[in-house]
């Protein structure tokens, strides 16, 4: 019991530790799965494995520049209106507070006297609200996470040129668990069931993104398109993303609104899309084979959370769905299947 403690630990350090390789390489596997289906149809067709993953990579390189340049704009321009829009916000709430503050002090007995007027001294302009911590963190990483994109897409290229090679030296490196079944069979398995993952949350996200940017332009939200396209994004960020969204949605009403209903209207259709999509269209769609338990669920995403940061919250459900699907095929680790699974 002590010397598999002191395993786990030192793993989870070196998991921490060794981020910076990890990540890019979870992220690769990741992506792999997905897309080495795709590959492997083309080389029914006769092109070689090289050209098809360069096709491959390549389409989805340009599918994240189309991306980004279609975020780029409305994006920059909330970041741009963030300090203005945060320092409205808090003016706001206070306003919305100073009755109840009033109301607490006359039940305390703290009721001031009104003061006498006096003459309003000359003010200087006010100043600029400084920028946000947390956006001066999201500008000044822009190009570390560039540059991770770019070693993560090198990566999965290479992935996808060496064909079945990873396969053959799988077999031959580790034994099946059982005889019947190979490591190729379970690596199969476990592709299948990452690949479907992401698929489906792909098409989930995108009828979510579009429900949500026509509930922002009817309400007269500024961008709904942005809105829609950040949907599909955050989603694929479990908890943290939606959170992300109920946050920005609430700024920007406090600035785009002035009644509360208006303000609040926003979050709350977001909430009630998220909320029809989660209990609703994802259970039929993720199917019986990709249940996780709730539970199971946030403790994997708060591990990873932990771990590896925001990209390890998007790599926790394929983990814990591999996890799952070597619980079901591998005997020894049967436990994993039962604390996963639903």
């Amino acid at each position: 019991m002590g010397v598999n403690l002191v395993a786990a630990i030192l793993t989870i350090a070196a998991l921490a530790v060794g981020r910076e390789l990890f990540i890019p390489l979870a992220m690769a596997l990741c992506f792999h799965a997905l897309l080495r289906p795709v590959v492997r149809n083309l080389e029914r067709l006769g092109v070689p494995s090289v050209l098809g993953a360069t096709v491959v990579v390549l389409s989805l390189l340009g599918l994240i520049i189309v991306g980004g340049f279609a975020l780029s704009g409305p994006v920059s321009d909330f970041i741009d209106r963030a300090p203005v829009s945060i320092e409205r916000a808090r003016d706001r709430i206070k306003t919305m507070g100073l009755p109840f503050r009033r109301l607490s002090d006359a039940a305390a007995g703290n009721v001031s006297q009104p003061a006498k007027p006096v003459a309003p001294a000359p003010t200087a302009p006010a100043p600029q609200p400084p920028v946000p911590a947390v956006v001066t963190q999201i500008l000044g990483r822009a190009t570390i996470f560039v540059a991770g994109v770019i070693e993560v897409l090198l990566l999965l290229y290479l992935m996808l040129a060496a064909g079945n090679l990873l396969f053959r030296k799988l077999v031959k490196v580790f034994p099946g668990p059982d005889e019947k079944r190979t490591v190729s069979d379970v690596f199969h398995e476990t592709e299948a069931i990452v690949a479907r993952y992401l698929v489906v949350t792909a098409l989930i996200n995108i009828g979510q993104g579009i429900a949500v940017a026509f509930a922002m332009w009817a309400i007269g939200m500024p961008d709904p398109l942005m809105w829609g396209l950040l949907t599909f994004v955050l989603e694929f960020i479990p908890y943290l993303g939606g959170a992300s969204m109920v946050g920005m949605l609430l700024i920007t009403g406090f600035t785009a609104f002035t009644g509360v209903g208006k303000i609040l209207l926003a979050p709350a259709l977001y909430l009630v899309v998220t909320t029809i999509q989660n209990n609703v269209v994802s259970p039929y769609a993720y199917g019986s084979r990709l249940k996780l338990s709730p539970l199971a669920v946030m403790i994997c995403v708060m591990f990873w959370w932990f771990v590896w940061g925001i990209p390890g919250v998007f790599l926790s459900i394929p983990i814990a769905a591999t996890m799952k699907v070597l619980g079901d095929q591998v005997p020894k680790l049967g436990a994993l299947s039962e604390l996963l699974g639903e």
